[in-house]
C-alpha cells in the first residue's frame, strides 16, 4: 500500500478504523505482561538467591565452627571456598565469633549486560542472609552473606530480552495478517459500490461477478439475487397497473348501482367518490356536503341544484348520536338520517380511507325515543330501592338486572342478559325455578300479600349471602303471563350480627370456649342429668401453676397466648357430649364431666388431664413449661346449687395449690369451714399490711466473750387492733407459698434498710439481719428489687445487711440459690443460714453455699446443759464452721450458763430472750447504751460478759 493513500485507507469503513486502536491494545497487553513479567523474573531470582545463599551457609557453617578460635587464615580460606560457591553475585562474607574482631571478604560488583535503564529500573534489594551457631566456649558464631543486586538485575535482563524477541515477531505477525484483511475487504466494497452506482442509474441487468474471498462471492451472489427479484418486480408492476384500472372501472359501476346514497373519502377525509344515489340525495334536499360529519366540502365541484337550501347543522352536529344528522326535505319536512361508515385499506394493508352511506332512521328514531323514556323510568324506579330486582321472560332468561342484584349476584348486566335465571340467581337448597313460575301457572292471585322468603345466594365468586325474596308474574294486557320479576335484599349482616351478639353473650373472646353465663346454664342443665340418669357430675376448677410469674417473665402476649393454647388442650379433651369446658377468668377454668359412674372414673380422666396439660407449650420460639391445680366437687355427693358447687371445686383448687400444686383434690365438705377460715384470716393479714398494721421489732445480737452488740434481727409482729401485739406465728404459716408471703418479705426488706438510715444517722453501724422466705428469695427479679432498694439507701453499707435463709430453701435447686447468692453478695450483702443442722444435708450445702454465718438452731442450745448429743452437734457445728472459715452464733440463749458453756464450745455470738427480747426500734438505741454503761462499769472478769439480770426463760419467737 502507498503511503500517500494510508490516510484514506485509515478513515474508510468500519474494520480499517480499529486498526490503530487494536496496535494500541497489542501495545497495551504487552506493557502490562512485562509488568508483571518483570516483577514474577524479580522474586523468583531473589528466591533462587537466597536458597543458593542458605545452601552455602549450612555448607560452611560447621567448618567454620570446627576452626580453632583465632585462625584467621583458615578461616578465610573457608569464606573464599563459599564465595567461589555464590558464583559473581556474592558482595561480601563476613564470620565473627562473639566479640572478637570479624574475618570478612569483599567483592566489588561485576559488569553486567543489562543496559543501565533497566538497571535503574529494576529495584532489588541486596539480599543479606546470617547464620548463627553456639560454639562449645559457650560464645557464638555468626556468619553474614550479602549478594549485589545488579547480577541479579542482569539475569532478569536476559529472562525479559528472550520474551521481547517473542513477542515482537507476534506482533509483527498479527499486524500483517490484519493489514491483509483489511486489503481483502476494501476491494470487495469498491466492486459493490460500482455494481449498486450502476443499478441506481436505471441499469437493471447490472450483476457483480462472483470471485475472490468466500465472502466476496457471497455478498456477489446476495447482491445479485437481489437485483434480480427487484427487476421482476417492477416487471410485474406493470402488469398490475393495468390490471387495477379495470377494476376501478368495475367498481364505479357497482357503486352507482346501490339504493342508498356512498361517499368514498380519503384518509385525509377529501371525497374521491359519489354515487348517482348521493347526487340525487343532495339536488332534491338541498344539503350541503359540509353538514356531514368529518367533512369539509366533501362534495366541492359535485353537480347541485340550482337553487339549494343549506341547512346549518354545525350545531346540531356537535350533539349528535351515532353519527346522525337531521335533514330538511323539498317539501318542508325533516328526516333523521344515520350515517354510517367503513375504512378500507389497501392491497398493502394500509389504511386507505373510508366508505359512507345515509340511511333514514326517522321512524326507528321515533320508536326508540318513547322506548328510551319508558326504559329510564323503570330504570330510575329499580335503582331508587335499594333491593335486588331482576325480571325475566316468559321462558325464565333474564331481561333486566338492576345495580343491586349485579353486587349480590356477581354478573354484570352484559353477563346476566339472556342467561337463565338458576344461571344467574342461584341458591344454595335448590333453583329458583322450583319456587318461580315465569309461565304464570303457579302464580299467586295478582295483588296478594307474599312474605319473603329466606335463603342463602351464591355470589358469582363463591361468597354466600343471607337473602330474602319474592316472585310475582308478569302479565301483559289479556293476562298472559311475559315472564317474572324477583325482588330480593341482603340479611347477612342482619343474621351475622345477631349471631355475633349471641357468640359474644355465651363465649370467652380471647379463648373462644364458655364463658361464666354459658357455664351456669350448662351447669344446672348437667345437674338435672345428672340427677335423673343417677350418674356423677364432676365440676372441676383448673388454676394455672406460676402463671403470673410466666407474665413477670415473658409478656402479657406470651401469657395470653398461654391461656389459649390451655384452651385448646382443654376442649380437645372434654369431647364427650356431657363434658363443658368454660374460662371463668384470669388462668382458670372450670371442666364440666358428666355421666361418670364411679369416683375412680373421674381421678383417671383427671389425672390424664394433668399429665396432658403438664406436657411443654410451643409458643413462638419458647417452650414453657407450666402444670394446673384441679379442684374438683362431685355432684350428687355434694348436694348443692350451681353456685356452691363452683364455689367448693375452687375451694378444693386453692388445697391442691397449697399441697403443693400440679395435683387434683377433691372437695372435702368437713374442710369447707376451714378452708373457708384460712381465706379469710389470709385476707385479713393482706389488709393488715396495707394499714399499717404489722410492725418489726429488733432482737440484738452480741459477742458472749466481750459483751459487745454486734447487730440486730429483724422480726415481724402484727400489732392487731383488737388482740394487741401478735407473733409470727400468727401470719407466716397462713401466708406460706403465696404472692402475699413474697410482698410481705419485700415490706420487711424496705422497712429494715429505712430503720438502719435512721440508725445510721445516730452513729449506730450495727448490721442488720433479714429472713428471706424461700417463695420470695426465689422470685425472677429478688436481685433486681434488692438492688434498687439498696440505690434508695445510698448512705447505708450493703456488708451491713444479712439475709437469713434456711437451708430447707435449697432443696429445689440448689445451684440456683448459689447464683442468685453469689449476685446478692457482689452488691456487698451477707447471708447467713439459719436453723443449721435441722435440715438435710448439712455438710453439702455448707460446702455449696456461699453463706458466712451459720446460725446454730435454738433446739440444740435448749439441751445444751442436758447432758444430751446437743453440745456434741454444737461442738461439731463450731468446728466445721471454722473449717470452712463461718462466723457461727447460736439462738435461743436464756441463761448464763448455756452461754458459758457455748463460750466454753468456741460459739462467741449469740441472742436470745436470755440476752434481750424483741423490742420496737425505738427502744434499740436505749437498749445499746445502757449495755455498753453496764459493760463499762462491770471490772474486767473472765467471759463470758454478763447477761442482763432478770431475763425471763421463755422460746425466742422468730420471724
Amino acid at each position: 500500500m502507498r503511503s500517500g493513500n494510508l490516510g484514506k485507507w485509515l478513515v474508510q469503513g468500519t474494520y480499517p478504523r480499529l486498526y490503530v486502536p487494536v496496535l494500541l491494545m497489542i501495545l497495551l497487553a504487552s506493557g502490562v505482561r512485562y509488568h508483571f513479567l518483570i516483577g514474577s523474573e524479580t522474586a523468583e531470582i531473589t528466591r533462587l538467591a537466597e536458597a543458593e545463599m542458605r545452601r552455602v551457609g549450612d555448607t560452611m557453617l560447621p567448618l567454620l565452627a570446627a576452626m580453632p578460635e583465632g585462625d584467621v587464615n583458615a578461616a578465610a580460606e573457608v569464606l573464599q571456598h563459599g564465595a567461589a560457591g555464590l558464583g559473581e553475585a556474592w558482595a561480601s562474607l563476613r564470620w565473627q565469633v562473639g566479640d572478637a574482631d570479624p574475618v570478612e571478604l569483599a567483592e566489588p560488583p561485576a559488569p553486567v549486560a543489562a543496559p543501565a535503564w533497566f538497571l535503574g529500573w529494576v529495584t532489588i534489594t541486596p539480599p543479606v542472609k546470617q547464620f548463627g551457631r553456639a560454639l562449645g566456649n559457650g560464645r557464638t558464631g555468626r556468619l553474614t552473606m550479602t549478594l549485589h543486586p545488579e547480577p541479579l538485575a542482569g539475569k532478569v535482563w536476559k529472562a525479559v530480552e528472550v520474551q521481547m524477541r517473542i513477542s515482537a515477531l507476534n506482533i509483527f505477525t498479527i499486524l500483517f495478517l490484519l493489514t491483509l484483511l483489511l486489503r481483502a475487504n476494501m476491494r470487495t466494497l469498491r466492486r459493490l459500490s460500482s455494481a449498486t452506482e450502476a443499478f441506481r442509474n436505471g441499469h437493471l441487468g447490472t450483476r457483480m461477478e462472483v470471485t475472490g474471498t468466500l465472502e466476496s462471492r457471497a455478498m456477489a451472489e446476495a447482491f445479485n439475487d437481489m437485483a434480480g427479484k427487484v427487476q421482476s418486480l417492477v416487471v410485474s408492476l406493470h402488469d398490475t397497473q393495468r390490471q387495477q384500472s379495470e377494476q376501478l372501472h368495475f367498481q364505479r359501476q357497482l357503486i352507482d348501482a346501490l339504493p342508498l346514497p356512498v361517499l368514498v373519502r380519503d384518509t385525509s377525509g377529501n371525497p374521491v367518490e359519489t354515487n348517482r344515489a348521493w347526487q340525487r340525495l343532495v339536488d332534491s334536499s338541498g344539503v350541503a356536503d359540509a353538514a356531514l360529519p368529518g367533512s369539509t366540502g366533501l362534495l366541492a365541484g359535485a353537480r347541485r341544484a340550482g337553487a339549494l337550501r343549506t341547512v346549518p347543522l354545525s350545531a346540531q352536529l356537535a350533539g349528535a348520536q351515532a353519527n346522525e344528522i337531521r335533514v330538511r326535505m323539498a317539501d318542508g319536512t325533516d328526516r333523521d338520517m344515520a350515517y354510517y361508515q367503513a375504512s378500507f385499506t389497501s392491497t398493502s394493508g394500509v389504511l386507505a380511507g373510508t366508505i359512507g352511506t345515509l340511511v333514514d332512521v326517522t321512524e326507528r328514531n321515533h320508536a326508540q325515543q318513547a322506548l328510551r323514556a319508558e326504559k329510564d323510568r323503570a330504570e330510575i324506579t329499580l335503582a331508587s330501592i335499594g333491593d335486588g330486582v331482576i325480571t325475566t321472560d316468559a321462558s325464565g332468561h333474564v331481561e333486566s338486572i338492576n345495580e343491586t342484584a349485579q353486587l349480590m349476584t356477581g354478573f354484570t348486566m352484559e353477563q346476566a342478559l339472556g342467561q337463565h335465571i338458576d344461571e344467574v340467581f342461584r341458591l344454595s337448597d335448590e333453583p329458583v325455578s322450583r319456587n318461580v313460575d315465569p309461565g304464570g301457572e303457579r302464580d299467586t292471585i295478582s295483588g296478594a300479600l307474599q312474605l319473603p322468603a329466606p335463603d342463602v345466594l351464591l355470589h358469582r365468586s363463591g361468597e354466600r349471602y343471607a337473602i330474602e325474596y319474592t316472585a310475582s308474574a308478569i302479565r301483559e294486557a289479556d293476562g298472559s303471563a311475559a315472564g317474572c320479576v324477583l325482588v330480593f335484599r341482603d340479611v347477612t349482616e342482619t343474621r351475622n350480627l345477631r349471631h355475633q351478639i349471641s357468640w359474644h353473650a355465651r363465649h370467652d373472646p380471647l379463648t373462644g370456649v364458655y364463658n361464666r353465663s354459658a357455664m351456669a346454664e350448662r351447669l344446672t342443665h348437667a345437674i338435672f342429668v345428672s340427677r335423673n340418669r343417677q350418674s356423677l357430675l364432676a365440676v372441676c376448677m383448673l388454676d394455672l401453676d406460676h402463671f403470673q410469674a410466666v407474665n413477670d417473665a415473658h409478656g402479657n402476649r406470651l401469657g395470653d397466648r398461654l391461656l389459649k393454647e390451655t384452651a385448646k388442650r382443654l376442649s380437645a379433651f372434654a369431647l364427650g357430649p356431657s363434658e363443658t369446658v368454660a374460662r371463668m377468668g384470669g388462668d382458670e377454668f372450670v371442666l364440666l364431666l358428666g355421666d361418670q359412674p364411679d369416683l375412680a372414673s373421674i381421678e383417671a380422666r383427671l389425672a390424664a388431664l394433668l399429665a396432658q396439660l403438664s406436657t411443654p407449650y410451643a409458643i413462638d420460639d419458647r417452650t414453657v413449661r407450666t402444670t394446673v391445680s384441679i379442684g374438683a366437687a362431685v355432684f350428687p355427693h355434694d348436694d348443692a346449687n350451681p353456685d356452691t358447687l363452683l364455689r367448693h371445686a375452687d375451694q378444693a383448687m386453692c388445697q391442691a395449690k397449697s399441697l403443693g400444686r400440679n395435683q387434683v383434690h377433691f372437695f372435702d365438705v368437713q374442710r369447707d369451714h376451714a378452708v373457708q377460715t384460712h381465706h379469710t384470716r389470709q385476707t385479713r393479714i393482706a389488709q393488715a399490711l396495707l394499714r399499717g398494721e404489722l410492725v418489726l421489732h429488733y432482737q440484738p445480737k452480741v459477742n458472749l466473750r466481750t459483751g459487745a452488740m454486734i447487730g440486730v434481727e429483724a422480726l415481724l409482729r402484727w400489732q392487731h387492733p383488737e388482740q394487741g401485739l401478735l407473733g409470727p406465728q400468727h401470719v407466716l404459716p397462713l401466708i406460706e407459698n403465696t404472692d402475699l408471703e413474697a410482698e410481705l418479705g419485700e415490706w420487711v426488706l424496705r422497712e429494715a434498710l429505712m430503720q438502719m438510715r435512721v440508725w445510721t444517722r445516730a452513729g449506730a453501724q450495727w448490721e442488720v439481719s433479714v429472713n428471706v422466705a424461700a417463695a420470695h428469695f426465689h422470685r425472677p427479679r429478688f436481685v433486681e428489687r434488692l438492688k434498687e432498694l439498696l440505690l434508695a439507701c445510698p448512705e447505708i453499707d450493703p456488708r451491713r445487711l444479712e439475709l437469713e435463709i434456711l437451708e430447707s430453701a435449697a432443696l429445689d435447686d440448689i445451684e440456683e440459690m448459689r447464683g442468685v447468692m453469689r449476685e446478692c453478695q457482689d452488691l456487698g450483702v451477707r447471708f447467713a443460714l439459719d436453723d443449721f443442722g435441722t435440715g438435710f444435708s448439712s455438710l453439702s450445702y455448707l460446702k455449696r453455699l456461699p453463706a458466712e454465718t451459720i446460725k446454730i438452731d435454738q433446739s440444740f442450745v435448749r439441751g445444751l446443759l442436758q447432758g444430751g448429743d446437743d453440745a456434741t452437734l454444737i461442738s461439731a457445728i463450731v468446728g466445721l464452721a471454722k473449717a470452712f472459715k463461718r462466723h457461727v452464733l447460736a439462738e435461743g440463749v436464756e441463761t448464763p450458763e448455756q452461754a458459758a458453756r457455748l463460750l466454753e464450745l468456741g460459739c462467741e455470738r449469740a441472742q436470745g430472750f436470755g440476752i434481750a427480747r424483741p423490742m420496737p426500734a425505738a427502744d434499740v438505741l436505749g437498749w445499746a447504751r445502757a449495755r455498753h454503761a453496764g459493760l463499762a462499769a462491770t471490772p474486767s472478769a473472765p467471759s463470758p460478759a454478763p447477761l442482763p439480770a432478770g431475763s425471763p426463760h421463755r422460746p425466742t419467737s422468730a420471724a
